[in-house]
């Protein structure tokens, strides 16, 4: 699968090949994040090719095996949020939360960043995630 699904109250996807095309991308997520790697996209230049249902609060960051989900505000995520997908010419390798990786930048928690992103779900309010009440991070 080489595709991001956009889904709940926006709709649509993103072939991963289209991301070296956004604007705002980077060489080195390093430079706008904080222990992020690889080249790195703005979550903002992403979603500015969906509308989104204004009654949206929040988004839910699922991995593509759906094993983790973290529910974040919709601000956070457009106002700090990258998606790392290349590293060296070649995909975000495994080892480094690739092939999709979101970092948030100055995020409440690192738990926000998702490895292995797969979907993007867009809802009114948050919803059950995998993020601790009260993350020791």
């Amino acid at each position: 699968m080489s595709e991001l699904n956009i889904t709940g109250l926006a709709q649509g996807s993103v072939d991963w090949s289209q991301l070296d095309g956004l604007n705002g991308r980077v060489d080195d997520a390093a430079t706008v994040a904080q222990g992020a790697v690889g080249a790195a996209v703005p979550v903002s230049a992403l979603l500015a090719g969906f509308p989104i249902d204004p009654a949206a609060t929040h988004c839910s960051v699922v991995s593509r095996d759906a094993a983790y989900t973290a529910s974040i505000p919709i601000g956070d995520l457009r106002d700090g949020g990258w998606l790392a997908y290349a590293l060296d010419g070649a995909p975000l390798p495994a080892d480094k939360g690739g092939p999709l990786r979101l970092t948030v930048a100055q995020g409440n928690t690192l738990c926000w960043n998702v490895k292995d992103v797969g979907e993007l779900r867009f809802t009114a309010g948050k919803e059950p995630d995998n993020v601790p009440e009260r993350p020791k991070h």
